[in-house]
């Protein structure tokens, strides 16, 4: 069974749900404020399919508003998830959009809901994978402050993460020998140490390494450049908006966040609560389908 966390109940996360099951014919678990649910569904006109399961988290809600009870829901829906999970009854988990700034306000100081997964699942080594039929996109750093990223790089961490990119590749996408971009941090990946030296000292030493091992990487790449004709399998962006604003451009509603180092899948619409247009019955269910639809595929069920 596939559960889903529907997250914030004050954003799109219930609607998009609620439109993307229509699609199906098969056994959901929902975790998430059964009043919330049943809210959205007499309001927007969307019906509750009977194969679903509802784990009922208590509490009030408020649509469209960042609310430190929106977000006391949020979390522990995902603790009830994580929980079933662990227990083999869900063999997936799909989570949709929780607010951070509601998250931190109920007392939950997370970046964000791969934190809190790999902390539950007690790992180590996990990362964060954005895919679309354009592009796979993992991550070195995600939710940490711009000023922060170059004390985080660092050789051993860019290995792991390959490691990680290419044991997934290789498992949920059957690509054998996953060809792996690397980008460089700075204008023009440096240019041989002229506007900074980390790709001289970290990433081109950590590229020998994993070439030495048999890995299928090159780079660095200067970032401006290298999506214009990108041909990888799979590229590895060094922060946040590096990988994520190619990613929205090519990818925005079909784009699905993969938790990769977890003992289950996990899988993200790419997009957030959007508390503008929550209740309104206009958000487009396309990331969340996907989203069901790459758990299914990962979790083989």
């Amino acid at each position: 069974m596939i559960g889903i966390t529907l997250g914030d109940p004050g954003g799109v996360g219930i609607e998009v749900a609620l439109k993307a099951l229509s699609d199906y014919q098969r056994n959901f678990v929902l975790f998430g404020s059964r009043e919330a649910i049943t809210y959205y569904s007499e309001n927007l006109g969307l019906k509750i399919p009977k194969t679903v399961k509802i784990v009922n988290v208590k509490g009030d809600f408020y649509v469209g508003k960042t609310d430190k009870s929106n977000g006391k829901i949020a979390y522990k829906s995902l603790i009830k998830a994580i929980k079933a999970a662990k227990e083999g009854l869900c063999k997936a988990i799909v989570t949709a959009p929780i607010n951070k700034k509601a998250l931190h306000l109920a007392g939950y100081k997370y970046p964000g809901h791969t934190e809190i997964l790999a902390e539950e699942f007690s790992c180590r080594k996990f990362a964060m994978m954005m895919v679309s039929s354009e592009m796979k996109i993992i991550f070195l750093t995600t939710h940490i402050p711009f000023s922060s990223i170059p004390a985080v790089i660092s050789k051993e961490l860019i290995i792991e993460k390959v490691r990680l990119a290419d044991k997934y590749l290789k498992r949920y996408w059957n690509l054998q020998n996953p060809s792996i971009g690397i980008l460089g941090l700075n204008p023009h990946a440096g240019d041989s140490g002229l506007f900074g030296n980390e790709e001289e000292k970290i990433i081109k030493p950590a590229i020998k390494e994993l070439q030495k091992e048999g890995f299928k990487i090159e780079g660095p790449f200067p970032a401006d450049t290298y999506w214009t004709s990108q041909d990888k399998d799979c590229t590895l962006a060094l922060y946040h908006d590096q990988g994520m604003i190619p990613f929205k451009i090519k990818s925005f509603g079909k784009g699905v966040n993969v938790t990769l180092g977890l003992p289950v899948p996990r899988t993200s619409p790419d997009h957030g609560t959007a508390f503008d247009i929550a209740g309104k019955g206009i958000a487009n269910p396309g990331s969340m389908k996907e989203a069901i639809r790459i758990a299914i595929k990962m979790a083989n069920v």
